[in-house]
């Protein structure tokens, strides 16, 4: 509490001479709940570490953003839409099963070395080879196993040569888990033990970005400032300031005060907070549709889970039109799939559920339950308030039906420790695809063989088969077909208690533009400016 204060009564300050200090350097100054816990690319990490890396690297390729209509200063990324990072163009050949990147020319590592074809191979061998999560996903999407699949042509052109043809080869590409790294500073820290510099890499960078990390102060302060001659050219923003402050009313507070200029990551503010500020003057939301799910998670290996007709019931016990209002504010949509609404082949017209006790009851007593109560648990994450809301509502619904359901919060870690055990009877869930595919998402979500994503720990041998034929399929009215009937298959076993697509929302000073949101959710500060 006296850090928070401390910090408050800084910021305010901070934020009194903002006008000031402007004309001397730019300084964009953000707060968000979160700590860097590694900078390594290939690695998973939390929001911070994402949201850093985001700018202070780059990727062979990006998503491209197109204005949102109705919303000036913002742009989003649509489905598809690639264009040009590191490799300034692309092209495939041998009928689509090699990728080939062409490497911008001109373009130098803060070292002074050269970006160049054999720099990119180092990036992508790394990622292929280092204990990180392109591991996973190089086999998984584009095939790759070997780094000899990764081919220099010469001194600016690579090729990626995949087994066969994959419709997510340029997203992969896009991921900014695949950030350009410089070789020789990666080699020199790294060791016998930690050749790929793992270690090195949590609390250093490697790499060219439009910003470089010049103070990483855990549960206190992080600061980029620009790099003048990237190839994009030199950002509005001299500097980016991220304070950490844990406490959401702290947030609130601060961008009151004027203190922040906008708050970022994936906690940002809870929907409640955000409508509360969305008349404040020198303030305002930005809010537009988003891949994020949140899903009523049901173990369909643990009793009486397992039974397909219970999770039927709680599908029609769900009073999500309730829900949705009064706990997202108008922040989000009902969700009608499991996949996502902006995701290509969603389909909205499958879901028989809606809200309806009486047939609830029904599939209760067809599934030879309903005469006693059924003890459960329905763990959410602490703090998570939006979840936190829909659980009372849950329990409540619930009950009516059958269930003594017990509410049981969680901090973030022994949630994603409980749950990835599988020792979750229900909790609430959520999931954001970064590639915004179809099989990307199917995949992670239902296929019995994706450990630790799985959350429902579900097993359906046709989903499997479905998934497994269609991942690289090329014709697209065979993908779409495909997705429709794993819509169907999925909703039919009612794996998920459907509930809302939480919308991209965050609270910034009024006169911030350049907004862009992509797929992955994380800001990229190069393109704001002050209007």
């Amino acid at each position: 509490m006296k850090f928070a204060a401390t910090s408050i009564a800084a910021l305010t300050f901070a934020g009194k001479a903002r006008l000031a200090a402007a004309q001397e350097k730019r300084t964009l100054t953000v707060a968000w709940d979160a700590d860097i816990d590694t900078l390594d690319p290939a690695s998973f990490k939390t929001s911070a570490g994402y949201t850093v890396q985001a700018n202070v690297y780059d990727s062979p390729l990006m998503w491209k953003v197109q204005p949102v209509a109705g919303k000036p200063g913002v742009s989003q990324a649509r489905p598809g839409e690639i264009e040009g990072g590191i490799a300034q163009s692309w092209s495939f050949e041998n009928g689509g099963a090699t990728l080939v990147l062409n490497i911008r020319k001109g373009v130098k590592l803060p070292s002074g070395r050269d970006v160049n074809a054999t720099t990119v191979k180092y990036l992508l061998n790394r990622g292929l080879q280092s204990p990180g999560y392109m591991r996973i996903l190089f086999p998984r999407l584009l095939g790759v196993t070997n780094p000899e699949h990764f081919k220099v042509r010469d001194e600016f052109t690579i090729e990626i040569n995949m087994p066969s043809p994959s419709p997510m080869a340029l997203d992969t590409m896009a991921l900014m888990n695949n950030a350009l790294l410089d070789p020789d500073e990666v080699k020199t820290n790294g060791t016998a033990e930690d050749p790929w510099a793992a270690n090195w890499l949590k609390r250093n960078t490697a790499g060219l970005g439009p910003y470089q990390l010049v103070k990483n102060q855990p549960g206190v302060e992080v600061v980029l400032e620009a790099q003048a001659d990237h190839w994009r050219g030199r950002p509005y923003f001299d500097r980016v300031v991220f304070k950490y402050v844990p406490n959401e009313a702290d947030r609130v507070l601060l961008l009151k005060r004027k203190a922040i200029d906008m708050v970022v990551g994936r906690s940002t503010l809870s929907p409640r907070n955000v409508k509360s500020l969305a008349a404040e003057p020198g303030l305002k939301t930005v809010s537009v549709p988003d891949t994020l799910c949140h899903w009523l998670c049901m173990n369909t290996q643990k009793a009486p889970l397992n039974n397909v007709k219970v999770r039927q019931a709680i599908n029609y016990a769900i009073p999500v039109q309730a829900i949705i209002p009064s706990v997202l504010y108008g922040y989000g949509t009902e969700m009608k799939s499991p996949v996502p609404s902006l995701t290509p082949g969603y389909d909205s017209t499958i879901s028989p559920y809606k809200y309806d006790i009486t047939k609830a009851k029904e599939l209760m007593r067809e599934a030879g339950f309903g005469k006693e109560p059924i003890a459960i648990d329905l763990a959410v994450r602490a703090g998570w308030q939006p979840h936190e809301q829909a659980s009372i509502w849950l329990q409540t619904e619930l009950e009516k039906i059958g269930f003594k359901v017990s509410i049981v919060k969680e901090t973030e870690a022994t949630f994603r420790q409980i749950a990835t055990k599988g020792d979750h009877q229900l909790s609430i869930e959520s999931w954001q695809s970064w590639i915004n595919d179809p099989f990307y998402h199917l995949f992670f979500n239902f296929h019995s063989t994706a450990k630790g994503t799985n959350t429902s720990f579900y097993s359906n041998p046709e989903v499997d088969k479905l998934i497994d034929e269609n991942m690289h399929e090329t014709d697209i009215g065979k993908r779409l077909a495909a997705a429709k009937r794993l819509q169907e298959i999925i909703i039919g076993d009612a794996v998920w208690g459907h509930l809302w697509y939480e919308n991209w929302t965050r609270v910034m000073r009024s006169d911030l533009v350049g907004i862009e949101k992509r797929w992955d959710s994380y800001e990229r500060f190069f393109s704001m400016k002050l209007a």
